[in-house]
């Protein structure tokens, strides 16, 4: 005897995973759109299946193929979530041309969104409300109007602004190098601590990048790991150490000599800020507004880096 699921208990996470990884295919390209990780798609996809009692994937190696059951399941589930997205935007229709709901990776936010937020605030009269992510790869099936992503250049649907590329330098306090001559790279990893920042390269690619750069041959697998670029920098500015990081990110830091530089050597790591617009959303004043002052903020550092 079937039991029908209580409404109290829907399970809407786990709705929300299946319709993802039905759509791409994909546990991992799930994790990407919905911003959270792979097992915990495949945890909710587990508990869905168990709620209806059967399976919903075929699971081949790591190939993935809808079985009948969710077949038939995805063809409900995915215009339920289209017509409640359409509802609550029609809810909040008169409102949205005054609002802009932004996504900014952690260290963007904490170092170059202040001023353009406050313009947005006070010269464009609008509301906006702020997610900073860890990851997000496009806007697809998110409530945000703009974000800006931390990506390698892809062709997408959507529109796709370069802010600018990556170049990776080697960081630290000036009381580090003041005073001490040319600046020797050996002698320096012998006297500080090494800082890196974990992101889509790994917690060591930014040093790699850089050493190959310096044609150093030096295997750097220790030191003090963090996950966002700005809480690294922060920690170097205070404590000191070396640090290899983008030049832009600790732009504003190295011009007032909270930080320095000391090699002119610079390392590509093919990712780069970019900020993503929906193409229907163009119109809208609010976006006009705030695409127009990330273009005319930071299109001296796309030069740069083109």
């Amino acid at each position: 005897m079937s039991t029908t699921i209580d409404r109290r208990r829907l399970p809407l996470n786990s709705l929300r995973a299946f319709e993802a990884a039905a759509r791409h295919m994909s546990f991992t390209r799930a994790a990407e759109t919905l911003g959270v990780t792979q097992s915990a798609v495949s945890r909710h996809v587990l508990n869905l299946e168990e709620v209806v009692g059967v399976a919903l994937f075929d699971r081949r190696g790591s190939m993935l193929a809808l079985t009948d059951a969710g077949q038939d399941l995805l063809s409900h589930v995915t215009p339920a979530f289209d017509r409640l997205i359409k509802a609550l935007d029609g809810i909040q229709g008169q409102d949205r041309g005054g609002m802009l709901r932004i996504a900014l990776p952690p260290s963007f936010a904490f170092r170059w969104a202040s001023p353009i937020i406050e313009a947005c605030r006070s010269e464009g009269n609008i509301r906006i409300e702020i997610e900073t992510p860890y990851e997000m790869v496009d806007l697809d099936h998110t409530n945000h109007d703009v974000a800006v992503v931390f990506s390698r250049p892809k062709a997408t649907s959507e529109v796709m602004d370069l802010l600018w590329m990556e170049e990776l330098t080697l960081i630290c306090r000036p009381d580090q190098v003041e005073g001490r001559g040319e600046p020797d790279l050996n002698e320096m990893l012998r006297r500080h601590a090494v800082v890196h920042v974990r992101n889509a390269g790994g917690r060591h690619s930014a040093w790699r990048h850089f050493l190959r750069e310096m044609g150093a041959d030096i295997n750097l697998s220790d030191g003090l790991v963090f996950d966002t670029a700005h809480l690294a920098l922060e920690f170097v500015m205070r404590e000191g150490g070396l640090i290899v990081a983008d030049r832009h990110l600790a732009h504003d830091d190295i011009e007032a000599g909270r930080l320095a530089a000391p090699f002119e050597v610079t390392s590509e790591s093919g990712f780069g800020y970019f900020m993503l617009l929906r193409p229907e959303d163009m119109q809208r004043e609010a976006v006009q507004f705030f695409r127009r002052r990330m273009v005319e903020r930071f299109a001296g550092a796309a030069r740069e880096t083109a």
